[in-house]
């Protein structure tokens, strides 16, 4: 199976478990693949065959921008469920790393899913 990578999309999103964490915007990063098979797109060079990536992004966008959230795990799965229901993606992988933390020690706090259109 083919992947469609996006790596470390910015975003400024109002998410965090205290209602003060959420009241300012903050900076996450998020990475994505899906999974489908690109044969088809490859041998005709026609993007119907494929994703968009730029559509991917603009639907992450709209996802992430459009509410408050409290974890990054709902963020995650709302991302991978509109992937999987919008694109002809069979499966789709989720990270999102939130690096702005309390705990200086650490480099950023980060949530994986792996998600299937069938699954």
């Amino acid at each position: 199976m083919d992947k469609i990578i996006l790596k470390e999309a910015g975003f400024l999103c109002n998410v965090g478990v205290s209602a003060e964490e959420r009241r300012k915007k903050q900076e996450i990063f998020i990475d994505v693949e899906l999974f489908l098979d690109t044969k088809k797109a490859a041998k005709t060079d026609d993007l119907k065959y494929t994703v968009n990536y730029s559509e991917v992004y603009d639907t992450i966008k709209n996802i992430v921008e459009r509410k408050k959230y409290k974890l990054i795990e709902t963020i995650s799965q709302d991302i991978a469920e509109n992937i999987l229901n919008k694109f002809n993606a069979e499966k789709v992988l989720v990270n999102i790393q939130k690096p702005k933390l309390k705990n200086k020690n650490l480099k950023y706090a980060a949530v994986e899913i792996l998600r299937e259109k069938n699954g």
